[in-house]
């Protein structure tokens, strides 16, 4: 079993609607400074109606059962917005790759953060990821991921099995492909 600490960072995105991304970290890791980090680095590649909300408080979660055990408090929450240009295509954009190097039931161990809406400029002529907002957020994702503060987390098959676990993240990196949000709400 290992408790690990879960941060929700809030996204406000103005015609995509609000989201949440989720991170995962060992017990007693405090995530504030590294996610603060990332998303300043990354900051230009999205439009100034994207924010970023960093909290300094969330859930301790046993990884086993998924269960709450308690709760964490740690350094200065924060604020974050884009400076991108205003243009972009809702729910359109990237993904950070979280990998951990590790394999669970057969499968190799990846986490996902979606990067979405990233501005128009940061389209290349054939509908990818453009060279320098790849290389921007390449550099951020494998800055956060090297850092050895994330956890990946592999989720219990059931309600009542106690067969969950998680992996450290030993690299990040942002594949030259496109992404697209949809809602799951009708």
């Amino acid at each position: 079993m290992v408790a690990m600490q879960r941060t929700v960072v809030d996204w406000q995105t103005g015609a995509g609607g609000p989201g949440v991304s989720v991170f995962y970290s060992g017990f007693g890791v405090d995530l504030t400074v590294p996610l603060a980090t990332f998303f300043n680095a990354i900051k230009a590649s999205f439009p100034p109606s994207v924010s970023w909300s960093i909290p300094n408080t969330g859930d301790e979660v046993d990884d086993v059962s998924g269960a709450i055990t308690g709760a964490w408090t740690g350094g200065t929450a924060a604020s974050i917005v884009g400076t991108g240009s205003a243009q972009y295509f809702a729910g359109t954009g990237a993904y950070a790759r979280w990998v951990t190097g590790a394999v669970h039931n057969r499968r190799k161990v990846y986490g996902r953060t979606f990067l979405c809406p990233i501005i128009n400029a940061g389209a290349d002529n054939d509908g990818t990821i453009g060279s320098a907002t790849l290389g921007t957020l390449n550099t951020a994702a494998g800055v956060l991921g090297a850092a050895l503060k994330l956890r990946v987390w592999s989720r219990p098959t059931s309600v009542t099995a106690n067969d969950g676990t998680s992996f450290a993240v030993i690299a990040g990196l942002v594949p030259d492909r496109t992404t697209s949000l949809r809602s799951r709400r009708h």
